[in-house]
């Protein structure tokens, strides 16, 4: 029988489309048919509020980041803005309902709180036990907005966030700790002379590769700075994503520098580039991070986003896989200390070894794949076990 499975996600490039399109495929490779389809829910039912509020959230990070760790897992501002959130619901639940109307999903994955939240509570009014819903974190933490009665399964990075998600009242049977997801490509074995031979950097220096995630956010340019006056011989790569001007930037400035350097935009090889680097000097969004834990690359933490990625940063610091930088002299010390002392990034890379969960994709798909035989969709629970 065909698995017919929604992926909802939110912002394409983003880590909430990096899983889903990872489990997709994890789906696809497993030998059960499956018929999927992939959906940004937000842009999909308000094309326009959800430009509005990208722009809005941007803006809110780079003038008073304060306000977003004040709203980030605020139960007084969750229960505030209940009524606010509740007609946003019904406007994207009315087009969502087209979608499952015309597609008849047998499961509906949510790889963001807000699609999930939106058809947990459709799910809630309607009575309906179909379909499934599974709602796969994608950050190392749970905040309190994933927490619904509606949803069947939770797939949840580690122990830690299911006892969260357990003390905001989810039933445990509904939780299967599997990692976060990272795609088949990120295991998959990486020529690496090949790659170096295509960046132009001859084998023997170590690559340093520095990332401001999909938005090319961060002090990239001040970091790459201080990295350049370091006296060692390394190369940088640097992936500006989305950030065009950010690129153009560094591209004007690339021709002065000492140390040879790439300067890269949005990129589909970024295994192939995490394979061949040192150690990266990055945001620590939760799937970017987690593929660097596939790699065993030891991190360099800048300027995390307050909320889900401050919180990532705590978790990786304290399982030893990486270390926080205040600022971007801050980052070059490090450098400098780990090329001094490369026995330090050995110990780095066993660390991340032990945290990194390669099969966590697979492992997510096989208990979606089971949700999505059964009917009702809690009677599948108990197998999933």
């Amino acid at each position: 029988m065909t698995r017919r499975i929604l992926f909802l996600y939110l912002t394409k490039h983003s880590g909430h489309y990096a899983a889903a399109v990872a489990i997709e495929e994890a789906a696809r490779a497993s030998g059960v048919p499956v018929e999927s389809r992939l959906l940004d829910s937000f842009s999909h039912a308000n094309p326009v509020l959800s430009k509005v509020t990208l722009r809005a959230y941007l803006t809110a990070l780079k003038a008073a980041p304060e306000i977003w760790e004040w709203m980030y897992d605020n139960p007084a501002l969750k229960e505030r803005t209940a009524l606010i959130r509740e007609l946003l619901s019904r406007g994207n639940s009315r087009k969502l309902q087209k979608i499952l109307a015309e597609f008849r999903p047998d499961v509906v994955v949510c790889t963001q709180a807000f699609a999930c939240g939106v058809l947990a509570s459709w799910k809630a009014k309607t009575g309906s036990q179909q379909p499934a819903l599974v709602g796969v974190l994608t950050d190392f933490v749970a905040h309190r907005y994933w927490a619904h009665e509606m949803v069947d399964l939770y797939i949840a990075p580690n122990d830690a966030t299911k006892a969260t998600l357990v003390a905001q009242g989810v039933n445990p049977e509904r939780i299967s700790v599997r990692g976060l997801p990272v795609h088949q490509r990120f295991l998959q074995p990486i020529d690496k002379a090949a790659v170096r031979e295509w960046l132009g950097f001859k084998p023997g220096l170590p690559v340093i590769l520095v990332m401001g995630g999909s938005l090319g956010l961060g002090p990239m340019k001040s970091v790459i700075r201080q990295l350049d006056r370091l006296p060692q011989p390394f190369y940088i790569v640097a992936i500006t994503g989305q950030n065009e001007e950010l690129k153009e930037r560094l591209e004007r400035r690339g021709g002065k520098l000492r140390h040879p350097t790439r300067i890269l935009g949005f990129v589909e090889n970024v295994q192939e580039l995490m394979e061949v680097a040192e150690l990266v000097v990055t945001k620590p969004g939760g799937i970017t991070t987690a593929e660097c834990l596939v790699k065993r690359l030891p991190m360099i933490i800048i300027n995390p986003i307050p909320g889900q990625e401050a919180k990532n940063t705590e978790f990786l610091l304290a399982r030893g896989v990486a270390v926080q930088a205040m600022t971007a002299t801050h980052v070059a010390q490090f450098v400098d200390e780990f090329l001094r002392n490369p026995e330090k990034l050995r110990w780095m890379r066993a660390a991340a070894a032990e945290v990194g969960c390669p099969e966590a994709a697979a492992a997510a798909a096989r208990d979606i794949l089971r949700l999505a035989g059964h009917a009702p969709a809690r009677a599948a629970l108990a197998e999933i076990r």
